[in-house]
């Protein structure tokens, strides 16, 4: 089975940590998602609807560069977005907390 014809998030989740196996493709998935949150934050804050636009481009930016550079795989968020967003948060949350 690959990650995106899993039945269910934590059969999703067993893939994607998977894919994610690198602490560096960790780290680098951390700050493209804390730098999202941070855009989308300012562009709410602000009015400045073109920051909360890029944020998850950023983010994508970010994450697939970690993934061509240092696991040499790719992830394809757009088909599974929900998952995805929650997999990304669950994944900065771990990898801030060092586990």
């Amino acid at each position: 089975m690959t990650l995106y014809e899993s039945e269910d998030f934590e059969a999703f989740w067993c893939e994607y940590d998977q894919m994610h196996a690198n602490p560096i493709t960790r780290r680098v998935h951390a700050v493209g998602t804390l730098s999202a949150l941070v855009l989308t934050a300012a562009g709410l804050w602000t009015g400045a609807w073109g920051l909360v636009l890029a944020a998850p481009l950023v983010d994508y930016a970010v994450s697939q560069a970690s993934h061509r550079l240092v696991e040499g795989n790719r992830t394809q968020p757009w088909r599974r977005p929900d998952w995805h967003l929650r997999a990304e948060l669950r994944l900065c949350r771990r990898t801030l907390s060092g586990r």
